[in-house]
């Protein structure tokens, strides 16, 4: 008798063999991609910091950027980090905030911008962030080494 094909029980074993090897490689593959998106995540967050700093460096350079000596705040939305100061005016040689105008500054980055928290910007050049988190994932910022260890 001749075979042509299969047979239901080789065709089984087969599917058990993939089933399995689905079982076990799935999850690995799950937290490789996780892992990877929390880096991800934490790379742009420090480029966040980076961008600040930038700012602040090319702020005093043009000399075109008010920092309070409370700081510039960033607060970060999903669509952009902004910050808003009022205008100058001056009275008597006195250099006043307005709040008629105020003047917006955004941080430009690549990467995905913060879903919520914000970064200060002091007078002296440093930089804070606050409670900054990225697709949900709040980040952990390491004030000795100034850089975040992840999100």
């Amino acid at each position: 008798m001749k075979r042509n094909g299969f047979t239901l029980v080789e065709l089984l074993a087969v599917i058990v063999i993939l089933g399995l090897l689905a079982l076990i490689v799935t999850p690995i593959i799950f937290n490789i991609l996780d892992k990877n998106r929390g880096k991800a995540r934490t790379e742009t967050a420090n480029r966040v910091l980076d961008a600040a700093k930038y700012f602040y460096a090319t702020s005093m350079v043009d000399n075109d950027a008010i920092f309070p000596s409370e700081g510039l705040e960033f607060i970060c939305n999903k669509i952009v980090c902004e910050a808003m100061i009022g205008t100058i005016t001056k009275e008597d040689g006195i250099a006043l905030l307005s709040e008629e105008k105020p003047i917006v500054y955004q941080l430009t980055f690549s990467g995905t911008v913060p879903s919520s928290g914000s970064v200060i910007i002091y007078d002296d050049g440093s930089v804070a962030p606050k409670n900054l988190a990225i697709d949900s994932h709040l980040c952990k910022y390491d004030e000795k080494i100034k850089v975040f260890t992840s999100c």
